[in-house]
């Protein structure tokens, strides 16, 4: 009998597993060295591979040459003014301690050097004074255009400082001089911060925070180019106001900022406390040298909008708007086809279900006004020329304010028209609305006029010029007199059986934020009497006939729908009007603001005959223009 003595016994299966259950722990669980997880780990893309040029004849003032880049490197050095006007800048390399900002230069002290802090005058050469970037942040009082009380608002030397390479060194024991600063001597916050220091007096307003801070903010960052590429901030900092008080009542303002910016991080005046409290904390292993204990912040590049510091400008004593004080900044020539708006446009459509690309009322090239006859589809037009009546909702307001196209329209089309039965009546309105399409046959193609006539139809929804009446008539205040309302919607309707266009008569508040945008968004005529409503124009499309109409009472004007249009539509994209009853007015030959009595009031009168002929005459405006 053989002994098993000194043999080494088979492993059980349960052996086997518990073996091979302990070495993958074992695999997993073990230290991976630095160079081995750089295998599986690659670093985050840049938000910007490729760096815009800024002239040095753009970058004003400016305290070194440097590229003007979405995102600034994150490089500890001295600050630079990359691009500014009177309220809006942006700089790299910003210092934040303890709540006072540092710019740190190394350009020459003025002579005299200042003995004391002075808001309105730079120490150094070649810098903007410290009004011009920053305030305190205080609500605005006075007559309008608010200056009252402006010396309350100034920035004081515990807001902004401006000092030496030297003096910076002395207070934290950093020496900008250096060619390499380590990085662990500041807190870096990395990306692009935009910092707006508004107060709650105006940010929940939907007009004041879309179509005025945020219009000057994106066109002061458009100023260094990149269009649709620039990346979105990487934080939008609010250090006076609390989470709770920048929503508007109609939440525009939400939809706004969640639109354009989905994954922007958004800081309040308690997080502003924290970041405060966190340049504090000092090292108890490692001093910083200088005087001040803690170690600043950087923000590597960050974007300044302060109401209070662009009041003073030239641009806004003129127009009562801190948005225009930006437009001195130039944008690259050609950038985006001078429409600078474009990329937040695109996307707030593109949230609201407008997605395409397609110029609703905007007429195709070389248009000419017999081609948009062809457009029409209403009942009455389509029976005199023998050709179906689409579906009777094709064109409602229900069907505008659709995010997607209903499956009916998209696959009815116009069958090939019946035989005509001539008659003198149709010879003569044919010879008003067919004579450059009758008796031309093209028979390789297998179509005549006709034909080319009724395929246009299922052209149509995105051709066919809709005007929109945005009415006030339910609000308590700034509303028309009931019969100029009623007369002003008739003169409407007869026009929309005269040319072919489309009416729609909505209250605002009635539609969803949504359908607004969508609504607005597919209109080339916007009207309506002075008042919140018309910021929806910022989602319009631009074209020749694109015109934004706004009803004031008798000799009252205001620059807020007016500049916002002009400022849009520069290259000639929207056209604003202003009327006062039966008057006509636009630029340049508008009245300074004035609000007199009745400007709030619920009896303003407008002339219907003097919108509707203006209306007719935008409408026919690309025919007049193509024809030459």
């Amino acid at each position: 009998m053989a002994s098993n003595i000194g043999s080494t016994p088979t492993p059980t299966l349960r052996e086997m597993v518990l073996v091979c259950v302990l070495l993958l722990l074992f695999m997993f669980m073990s230290p991976v060295s630095d160079s081995e997880l750089t295998h599986y780990s690659t670093s985050l893309p840049p938000l910007r591979t490729k760096a815009i040029h800024i002239p040095a004849s753009e970058s004003k003032p400016t305290s070194s040459n440097s590229e003007a880049t979405a995102e600034a490197p994150t490089v500890v050095r001295e600050t630079t003014f990359i691009k500014h006007a009177p309220g809006w800048t942006i700089l790299d390399s910003l210092y934040m301690h303890n709540g006072t900002f540092y710019v740190v230069t190394s350009n020459s002290p003025t002579e005299p050097p200042q003995t004391q802090y002075d808001p309105l005058k730079s120490p150094f050469q070649n810098l903007p004074p410290p009004r011009a970037i920053l305030s305190k942040g205080l609500d605005v009082f006075g007559a309008r255009g608010g200056m009252g009380e402006d010396w309350k608002r100034v920035p004081d030397e515990y807001l902004l400082r401006y000092v030496s390479v030297e003096e910076f060194r002395e207070l934290f024991g950093i020496d900008l001089a250096a060619e390499n600063v380590e990085k662990e001597r500041v807190h870096i916050v990395p990306g692009l911060t935009f910092l707006l220091t508004d107060s709650p007096q105006f940010i929940t307003h939907y007009y004041h925070f879309c179509a005025e801070l945020w219009f000057g903010i994106w066109r002061t960052y458009a100023s260094l180019g990149g269009g649709h590429n620039l990346p979105p901030p990487t934080r939008v900092f609010f250090p006076h106001l609390d989470s709770a008080h920048w929503r508007d009542y109609a939440n525009m303002n939400q939809l706004f900022l969640r639109s354009v910016f989905p994954s922007t991080q958004m800081f309040f005046s308690h997080d502003w406390h924290d970041w405060v409290s966190l340049s504090l904390v000092q090292s108890k292993s490692k001093r910083n040298g200088g005087s001040k204990k803690g170690k600043p912040i950087l923000f590597p590049r960050v974007l300044i909008a302060d109401r209070s510091a662009a009041m003073p400008a030239y641009n806004y004593q003129r127009f009562q708007r801190t948005a225009a004080v930006p437009f001195g900044l130039p944008v690259p020539q050609g950038e985006e086809h001078g429409d600078w708006w474009a990329p937040v446009r695109d996307m707030v459509r593109a949230f609201a279900g407008l997605d395409d690309h397609s110029g609703f009322g905007s007429p195709s090239k070389n248009e000419s006004p017999s081609q948009l006859q062809s457009q029409r589809t209403d009942p009455w037009y389509s029976l005199v020329h023998r050709l179906p009546t689409p579906p009777r909702d094709r064109l409602k307001v229900q069907d505008l304010i659709k995010p997607t196209i209903d499956p009916k329209f998209s696959t009815w089309t116009a069958p090939f028209p019946l035989p005509l039965d001539v008659s003198e009546e149709f010879e003569e309105l044919a010879s008003l609305f067919l004579t450059p399409l009758k008796h031309h046959h093209d028979f390789a193609q297998g179509t005549d006029a006709l034909t080319v006539l009724a395929a246009s139809l299922t052209r149509q929804r995105v051709t066919r010029p809709v005007v929109t009446y945005l009415s006030r008539q339910d609000w308590t205040r700034r509303k028309l007199r009931d019969e100029d309302h009623q007369r002003l919607v008739a003169e409407l309707r007869k026009l929309e059986q005269e040319i072919g266009i489309e009416v729609i008569v909505v209250s605002a508040e009635k539609l969803s934020r949504w359908e607004q945008i969508r609504l607005v968004g597919r209109s080339t005529i916007l009207l309506g009497v002075h008042g919140n409503g018309l910021t929806s124009e910022l989602w319009m499309n631009l074209g020749i006939r694109s015109t934004v109409i706004e009803i004031f009472y008798p000799e009252g004007w205001a620059h807020d729908y007016e500049y916002t249009a002009r400022a849009m539509g520069a290259g000639g994209g929207l056209k604003h009007f202003g009327i006062w009853n039966n008057q006509v007015l636009t630029a340049p030959n508008f009245p300074p603001p004035h609000y007199p009595e009745g400007f709030q009031g619920n009896q303003i009168p407008v002339d219907g005959k003097t919108v509707a002929d203006l209306v007719k005459n935008r409408i026919g405006a690309a025919g007049e223009i193509d024809e030459g």
